[in-house]
């Protein structure tokens, strides 16, 4: 298939950067145990995200993390995009989508990462890649005015298009096949995550010049008959199992009504999944029948507590109409405690870690979707 081109060794794409990128990770860990979390300079949680976003600016990627995360994936990309606008120049930041897509052209696919040199899927190729894409060009051109991004990018995504929706929608929802989402130790079968994503790319396509095969009034109905429970998103098909991230992205990208969407929000609070900040990613680890072997090193790692999430929660929630500052201010007290943007917390509010795996820092999604939040 045109979405699963590498060798492979179980779940995973063998990849030159992937023994690497592990050992990084371990090396990070030690490096965190002996002298922890790197303080960055800054004048208060504004200033500390600009400066993380001002280090992982590389010349040809912005780096997803400042520890150990030294890729760029197109996912963290564009969610890091919006508050990034605020700090980076904007012909750097159309500079990296541009890489994107003239790389992905070359491929024929969206792979999940990209150094300065060509694209590759670590750990896999994941069903948000394209939807993430579409996204940054979107919102890049909305927010800058600048509508040659969009003209320049119109050919190369309608070709990826057509081989997306071909390979993972021509059935309705994502297959079961489709593993691979931002929650990269665990094999979600087409997660609800995943065909949120999907939907919010169908929704983008007519402000682009692009059209779909895809029905997206009809793909939308299918996703709230299969997935939507009444008060909350499942997480994958199969499951009964409550989906956190599904809800915090149904508020972000404004999906489906505002009564669903108020009703998603109101079921994570009554789970509690919202303190003691926002959000737990998962209400109970998830079945190590889901985690490939690696994953089985820390496997918690995806159902704990996830700042860029709770973000992403935050921004949903303040365009429902909400007033956040108190979850805000919660935020604001742990960026400063440690003077960085971690990636994942435990509910002790102590950073995550493992003996083979210590959380990110210096996050750029995190810092992206802070920026976002709190605006100019």
């Amino acid at each position: 298939m045109r979405y699963n081109p590498e060798m492979m060794i179980g779940a995973y794409a063998v990849t030159v950067e992937g023994v690497p990128s592990m050992l990084l990770n371990f090396l990070d860990s030690l490096r965190v145990r002996a002298n922890g979390i790197p303080r960055f300079q800054g004048d208060g949680p504004r200033e500390i995200a600009r400066e993380v976003l001002r280090r992982n600016a590389r010349k040809e990627v912005l780096y997803a993390g400042s520890g150990h995360f030294h890729f760029m994936w197109v996912s963290d990309f564009s969610k890091s995009l919006r508050g990034a606008l605020l700090t980076l120049p904007a012909p750097y930041l159309r500079g990296r989508i541009a890489y994107m897509l003239q790389e992905s052209a070359r491929l024929g696919r969206v792979t999940s990462c990209f150094t300065a040199r060509h694209g590759f899927d670590m750990p896999y190729y994941r069903g948000d890649n394209l939807p993430w894409l579409v996204h940054a060009v979107s919102e890049y051109s909305s927010f800058t005015g600048d509508g040659s991004l969009i003209s320049e990018a119109r050919p190369v995504l309608a070709d990826l298009l057509e081989n997306f929706e071909k390979d993972l929608l021509s059935g309705g929802l994502m297959p079961e096949s489709m593993t691979g989402d931002w929650a990269d130790t665990i094999l979600r079968p087409s997660s609800t995550y995943n065909n949120l994503c999907a939907l919010r790319m169908l929704g983008l396509l007519a402000g682009l010049g692009l059209k779909s095969r895809t029905d997206a009034a009809a793909f939308e109905k299918l996703l709230l008959a299969e997935r939507w429970k009444g008060d909350h998103f499942i997480d994958y098909a199969g499951t009964d199992r409550f989906s956190v991230d599904a809800a915090a992205y149904a508020l972000y990208f404004g999906l489906f009504s505002p009564e669903i969407r108020e009703a998603a929000a109101e079921g994570v609070r009554r789970a509690g999944l919202d303190r003691p900040f926002p959000i737990r990613n998962a209400p109970a680890p998830y079945d190590r029948e889901l985690m490939p072997l690696i994953s089985r090193l820390s496997p918690t790692y995806h159902s704990c507590y996830w700042l860029h999430l709770g973000l992403v929660w935050l921004n949903g929630l303040k365009r429902l109409g909400e007033d956040v500052s108190a979850p805000r201010e919660k935020v604001e007290e742990l960026v400063e405690r440690y003077g960085n943007f971690l990636e994942t917390l435990g509910a002790d509010e102590s950073p995550y870690r493992t003996f083979w795996h210590s959380t990110e820092y210096g996050l750029s999604m995190a810092a992206g979707q802070y920026l976002e939040l709190t605006g100019r």
